[in-house]
């Protein structure tokens, strides 16, 4: 006699054949994948896309800052100069990335600094958050249409030279992009020329001008020992490096290392934007492992000095009128001298590893 399973095709032959023919169909996807065809990085935001997203923040902020500030791990606080800020949630912003790392906090800063305009990113994006460098940087051309002239990138970072502790501020002067050796960049891909020439040349990534003007102030302050100017590396993390790996960076000449900033100022040079850079040191050198929990609050309370007084040097007109771009961009003979000179390459070349 009929029973339910019966009508309902679960006999034990009916389920045997069931599973056979499922496992044919697994075993012919896995022959046969189905093909993906990648985005190329550069399509990830495009003009439009960017554009979009700048009329938005612009929608809501009624301003055209002058100045953007990128605050890294352990800088949050940098926010806490800008005056009446409007604040917008990285999530209410149409196509904005998602930040994941802990303490990056996911909001925008839009107000003044001493009278200046300013626009604040209080938390970035990391490539080990599974996010394409393209994706990355992308904030840095939405801060260009928005009005910015002037970027500020801050970080933290681990010391390579052991003569930089924890709660030190590094000025950086120049970087070596770990990602770029490996042919991985936030420029791959299709080109749009309304971002800027495909081609760029980085010897003068770190404007020298806004540099010594940062040293200066360093030292009106009273913070030369806890202030360095050196070379930043950024690796992909989120690991840390190892200690053949810190070996290795400092006989390339490298002063400390981390997990992003490397790659927004090649997008910022790109368009354009005249770049300051420094770094919180926050992991010791393998030397120094003992002042692990040396207190960082000393970097953090100069960070946010060394931001204002900058600002309103800048805006105020107390610092030198910016070098011709036309000596520091390369031509088909090679760079320009005065494009070498501005690097310091000579520095690193003639610096003694130290063991």
């Amino acid at each position: 006699m009929c029973n339910h399973d019966c009508c309902a095709m679960k006999t034990a032959l009916q389920l045997r054949d069931l599973k056979k023919m499922l496992q044919k169909q697994l075993q012919q996807e896995l022959e046969n994948p189905p093909k993906k065809i990648l985005t190329p990085p550069s399509l990830l935001y495009s003009y439009e896309n960017i554009e979009m997203i700048a009329n938005f923040i612009m929608s809501k902020t009624r301003t055209r800052p002058k100045f953007g500030i990128v605050c890294g791990s352990h800088l949050a606080m940098l926010t806490k100069v800008i005056e009446h800020p409007i604040v917008i949630d990285y999530a209410d912003i149409p196509m904005f990335p998602k930040c994941t790392t802990h303490g990056h906090r996911g909001k925008l800063y839009v107000g003044t600094v001493r009278g200046a305009t300013v626009i604040a990113m209080q938390g970035r994006f990391h490539y080990y958050e599974g996010t394409q460098l393209a994706a990355c940087s992308m904030h840095v051309r939405v801060m260009k249409l928005c009005g910015v002239e002037y970027l500020f990138l801050s970080c933290s970072s681990s010391s390579v030279n052991a003569n930089h502790k924890v709660g030190d501020v590094l000025l950086i002067k120049d970087h070596v992009n770990m990602f770029g050796l490996f042919g991985n960049s936030p420029l791959n891909g299709p080109h749009d020329e309304r971002f800027g020439q495909r081609h760029l040349a980085m010897v003068n990534a770190y404007d020298r001008i806004l540099l010594r003007k940062a040293q200066e102030i360093g030292h009106e302050i009273g913070n030369e020992k806890h202030m360095h100017t050196g070379v930043y590396a950024c690796f992909g993390g989120p690991a840390y490096e190892t200690v053949a790996e810190q070996l290795l960076l400092r006989k390339l000449g490298i002063d400390a290392v981390g997990m992003s900033q490397v790659h927004e100022v090649i997008v910022a040079r790109h368009c354009g934007l005249r770049v300051f850079a420094f770094s919180l040191i926050s992991v010791p050198s393998v030397e120094n492992s003992k002042f692990a929990d040396r207190s960082l609050a000393p970097g953090q309370q100069f960070a946010k000095e060394l931001v204002v007084r900058l600002i309103h040097a800048i805006e105020n007109g107390l610092i030198e009128t910016p070098i011709g771009t036309d000596k520091l961009i390369h031509s088909q003979t090679g760079y320009a001298e005065d494009a070498f000179r501005a690097a310091d390459a000579t520095l690193i070349i003639n610096r003694k590893p130290e063991v």
